[in-house]
């Protein structure tokens, strides 16, 4: 079941919030390259800084996931956006994942980018596979063991494409 979700342009209110949840999937190690030692400086420099289009789920009063674009590259590659996504675990395998993504496709066209990459989607994650695939995402290429998942060793990552 799809649990009905505002999703909307984050605030300075909402990023405890999005610190929170951040820490505990840092926490988790399953599908993020970051560590539980990166402080909240360190993140709000290079994720929630309002460089980057962030976007925010809420259900029933509770943020229970986030989302970034932000330029792939710098320079000649700004054309290609890059975009993160988190959802809080209480809320998971509900859509909310696939219901972010839709709603940061149209935020990066209207922003003016060409397209959008990602560069680590972890093998195991099966559900952001099956998303992206749906929502007009190829894959482009594979990196053998190209991450290291808390309780798993090491696993391929895919790097996918869609023109905006």
């Amino acid at each position: 079941m799809i649990i009905p979700l505002i999703i909307r342009p984050a605030t300075p209110a909402d990023l405890d919030d999005v610190w929170r949840m951040w820490k505990e999937v840092m926490e988790q190690g399953d599908y993020f390259p970051y560590g539980p030692e990166y402080t909240r400086q360190q993140i709000e420099s290079g994720w929630i800084n309002p460089e980057n289009i962030i976007g925010v789920a809420e259900a029933d009063g509770h943020i229970a996931g986030a989302y970034i674009v932000r330029p792939n590259q710098p320079g000649h590659g700004a054309h290609v956006a890059n975009a993160a996504y988190m959802v809080d675990t209480p809320f998971r395998n509900q859509g909310i994942g696939k219901q972010l993504c839709a709603h940061s496709l149209e935020a990066a066209k209207v922003a003016g980018y060409r397209a959008m990459q990602f560069n680590l989607v972890v093998s195991t994650n099966t559900g952001a596979v099956k998303a992206w695939e749906a929502l007009g995402f190829q894959r482009i290429g594979i990196i053998p063991e190209g991450f290291h998942q808390k309780g798993k060793g090491y696993v391929d990552a895919y790097i996918y494409h869609r023109f905006l």
